[in-house]
């Protein structure tokens, strides 16, 4: 076969950007609102609650389907739906490894044989390198379509194991095996969420509210994150992004924005 040669001029076109994120975080910090912020969006959901987790994001109007086996999870991560939506989003890989593709792992017999652990659906320490590939080959296919796309998962924290030459406690994706780091490196953004408390009114303690942030960059205290979204540059976006999905500040159009008008202004400049 022959190779397509390619330029990175079209990596910028404004036009043509594709967002692939991924966003992760403690249950209640704003993931499944932000991903339904996504334009055109089509999802795939697999968690657990009315609706499948999808509440939260109810009054937005977007269409998914839902998740129920891994031949389900691998026909959308294939894009057998949804491939005319400009954006898809799934939600939550962590769930999907922790069930969906869990099961599948399990459903492979091991040469050694079956114990009674693993009969009754527990994975043992071999299965989470299994777990781990099979999540790894469904995120590839999702990340080699033209479209925008936005996972979700849960937060894990690594403890240090100077054994493995981790030196510091690390706070990632909620992904087995080799997934917990090596997905933040398929991804262009990896966002972490958190929540805060914070006053209104500096005087008035009963302006209290809760605000919703992400980090864009690792800063030095073992969060991952990370920002491709630069040029000649700094990054477009701060360390830190405030979510409000009533003003639209932080959401998935507001990232794509600064990063077009970023883009658009570097090439008119080249023009020039």
């Amino acid at each position: 076969m022959a190779l397509t040669i390619k330029h990175t001029r079209e990596l910028i076109d404004p036009a043509k950007l594709r967002l692939k994120i991924l966003i992760y975080g403690l249950p209640g910090t704003g993931k499944t609102t932000f991903m339904s912020t996504a334009p055109d969006l089509g999802a795939g959901i697999c968690e657990t609650g009315y609706g499948r987790g999808s509440l939260s994001a109810a009054a937005k109007d977007y269409e998914y389907v839902e998740l129920n086996s891994y031949a389900d999870l691998d026909s959308f991560c294939s894009s057998a739906v949804f491939k005319e939506k400009n954006s898809v989003g799934l939600d939550s890989l962590s769930w999907a490894t922790r069930t969906i593709i869990k099961d599948k792992a399990l459903s492979i017999p091991r040469q050694k044989g079956e114990s009674q652990k693993r009969q009754l659906g527990i994975p043992e320490l071999d299965d989470y390198g299994t777990i781990g590939e099979l999540t790894r080959k469904l995120v590839n296919k999702l990340l080699q379509t033209d479209q925008h796309l936005i996972v979700t998962s849960g937060l894990r924290i690594d403890k240090p194991d100077p054994e493995n030459g981790q030196g510091e406690m690390l706070v990632g994706p909620d992904l087995a095996g080799q997934m917990f780091l090596g997905s933040t490196a398929m991804f262009d953004l990896v966002l972490c969420t958190r929540t805060r408390s914070v006053l209104r009114d500096p005087k008035d303690a009963k302006s209290r509210y809760t605000q919703y942030i992400y980090l864009t960059n690792s800063s030095g205290n073992g969060i991952i994150a990370k920002n491709r979204l630069t040029i000649d540059g700094p990054p477009f976006l701060p360390q830190e992004v405030v979510f409000n999905k009533d003003t639209g500040e932080g959401d998935f159009n507001w990232i794509l924005k600064r990063a077009q008008d970023a883009y658009s202004n570097f090439l008119a400049k080249k023009a020039s």
